[in-house]
């Protein structure tokens, strides 16, 4: 895996994304990466859900930032079993898996992590006219998170 981009190379909270769609997702991921991070300082033990880890993608042009942890992660669970009340093998999405449909899912489950999906202003997010808008509305909400956790991203 190539690694070292910069965090800038990802575009900002304020628009400009390389890549369309995709480059707000590579934001979003960073930002729920940091996120992980900053809740740890807070708490040893964060669950992050496999059906998450899952649609990190293998590979990312340029390389994830610097200190970028999740892909390690998903790494690691390669071949492993995984499952409260039943067991399953982590599934990862592969290279040629649709980038759009996975943009899409990372997005609703995104809003599932930061418990968005049970009311409002999250059925606003939900509602979002599009992947795009909902990844973007993502995005600056957890800006906002890092940035009162104390390890916000001012890109």
């Amino acid at each position: 895996r190539q690694s070292g981009a910069t965090l800038k190379s990802f575009g900002s909270a304020a628009g400009g994304f390389p890549g369309g769609i995709q480059g707000i997702e590579r934001r979003v991921w960073y930002e729920i990466d940091l996120l992980i991070r900053n809740l740890r300082r807070l708490q040893e033990s964060v669950p992050v859900p496999s059906q998450m880890l899952g649609l990190i993608p293998q590979e990312v042009e340029g390389g994830w930032p610097e200190g970028f942890q999740m892909a390690d992660v998903a790494d690691a669970m390669d071949g492993a079993m995984v499952g409260t009340s039943s067991k399953a093998p982590f599934v990862r999405v592969t290279d040629d898996y649709d980038a759009g449909r996975r943009a899409q899912r990372l997005s609703y489950v995104t809003c599932s992590l930061l418990g968005l999906d049970q009311g409002m202003p999250g059925q606003a997010i939900l509602e979002a006219w599009s992947t795009e808008h909902r990844l973007s509305m993502l995005l600056k909400l957890l800006n906002d998170i890092n940035s009162k956790l104390g390890e916000g991203n001012d890109s």
